[in-house]
């Protein structure tokens, strides 16, 4: 009875540390009798010997860890790193540093470089970098010596949270350390420069790293070319896939893709017509996301014929057939165009072609009939929708008050449309909403 109390004021302690004063869930004494051998395998060769093991919860994995502490020899330092790895990729950062703090208190077993490392990786994929770095000046207190792949979760974690000019500050610490900055390090900043716009500093980096001979990859081209297409630097753009092509650097689907979505973007649609063809010889096969990026395009222009011929086309490709994205995209562009019967017939086809319709494919059809006034196949269509588990999005709501009349909207379907969460997390235009309430309750 006093180690079944011991171990619950153990988990008390732990929630407390952790910052969750609940009270633990039940003490299992079925896991307390399981050994430990059930979790760690003495095998090398065992799937279990592996960088994490797999608990039920993090109150499985806190029992063992607390068994461990009590063993006699104690287990290695391996299986101690096993058991904190385990508990981070159940996203459980708090309890793994303490796990940390333990086993240096109650055993004098000192993390290593690569258990400082992946606390540090842990808390910055959290978004706290406070505490990642504070977990970086106990680990060179203690005197084990940050590698690049520390600090490249330093930086990371500094570019998440958007400051930019911290991680600069570390990148430049890094490389007066001599600590030689490596290729993801680069891709890090250059990524965080063009997602916040700040192209001619990441054209310095990439200029940095040829200057260094530390060959970019496609990561990183790819990134440089999809920031100036957001910055509508088509030239510039232009400019890095010839720098790629010329280092040897083969673009790939990716690549090809973030040029695609400019150009259609930019109502480019001819060169991105040209662009696709020159995708399709190459010796990349076409992916479905370059297929949609362009049927997209084609559909907004209102250039119908060229739209469908590419859905044939896909339909037709002997590796490639359409997802829900593709149908989705058809359906839409046929309504708007006025062909509501026929997309109504290609939306019933997607399920015969083993791609079920999701939240999107059912507004899109919806807002094709309630454009074309014809509210009770959309009525119809509602009520299959909120079968399936869908809601109404904020269009399809303002072009339902439009259209139905006020003893319509008192229904309880309508009502729990109203209160859905694609509309509460949107906001329509005009006084929609308001105007929906107030005839719902009125």
């Amino acid at each position: 009875m006093a180690r079944i109390i011991h171990r619950i004021c153990y988990r008390y302690h732990w929630r407390r540390q952790a910052g969750t004063t609940e009270f633990p869930y039940a003490y299992s004494p079925a896991s307390a009798a399981a050994p430990l051998s059930t979790y760690f395998s003495s095998n090398p060769t065992s799937p279990r010997a592996s960088n994490s093991v797999t608990f039920a919860s993090i109150d499985d994995a806190l029992d063992s860890f607390n068994r461990m502490l009590r063993m006699n020899p104690r287990p290695s330092i391996v299986k101690f790193s096993q058991l904190v790895n385990s508990l981070m990729r159940m996203n459980a950062f708090q309890a793994a540093l303490y796990a940390s703090k333990q086993m240096e208190v109650e055993r004098k077993i000192m993390p290593n470089t690569v258990n400082y490392s992946t606390l540090v990786n842990a808390f910055c994929k959290e978004g706290n970098v406070l505490g990642a770095k504070a977990i970086l000046k106990v680990m060179i207190h203690r005197g084990f010596l940050p590698d690049v792949i520390t600090y490249n979760s330093m930086l990371d974690g500094y570019c998440l949270r958007n400051e930019l000019d911290k991680a600069r500050k570390l990148f430049d610490f890094v490389v007066n350390k001599r600590c030689e900055p490596n290729v993801y390090c680069y891709n890090i900043m250059i990524h965080g420069y063009c997602n916040n716009g700040r192209m001619d500093e990441a054209e310095e980096l990439l200029n940095d790293m040829l200057e260094k001979d530390l060959a970019p990859n496609t990561v990183t081209y790819t990134t440089m070319l999809n920031g100036f297409c957001q910055a509508g630097r088509l030239k510039d753009a232009q400019q890095i896939l010839k720098k790629m092509s010329g280092q040897g650097c083969s673009p790939d689907n990716v690549t090809y893709n973030s040029l695609l979505g400019y150009l259609c973007r930019q109502g480019q649609l001819d060169g991105a017509l040209a662009l696709f063809q020159v995708i399709d010889n190459s010796s990349l096969q076409s992916n479905v996301a370059g297929y949609n990026i362009l049927m997209d395009g084609l559909w907004k222009a209102g250039r119908e014929k060229e739209a469908r011929e590419m859905f044939s086309r896909l339909s037709r490709d002997k590796f490639l057939q359409p997802d829900t994205r593709a149908y989705t995209i058809t359906v839409d562009g046929l309504c708007r165009q006025g062909f509501v019967d026929e997309a109504y017939d290609l939306f019933r086809k997607m399920e015969g072609d083993s791609c079920l319709p999701n939240s999107c494919s059912y507004n899109v059809i919806i807002h094709g009939f309630l454009r074309h006034k014809d509210p009770l196949e959309a009525i119809d269509l509602i009520h299959e929708m909120v079968s399936e588990g869908f809601s109404a999005d904020a269009t399809t709501m303002s072009l339902l008050i439009e259209l139905l009349p006020k003893n319509q909207l008192d229904h309880p379907i309508f009502q729990k449309l109203l209160n859905g969460p694609d509309i509460k997390s949107h906001k329509i235009g005009s006084s929609g909403l308001s105007v929906a309430a107030t005839q719902g309750t009125s």
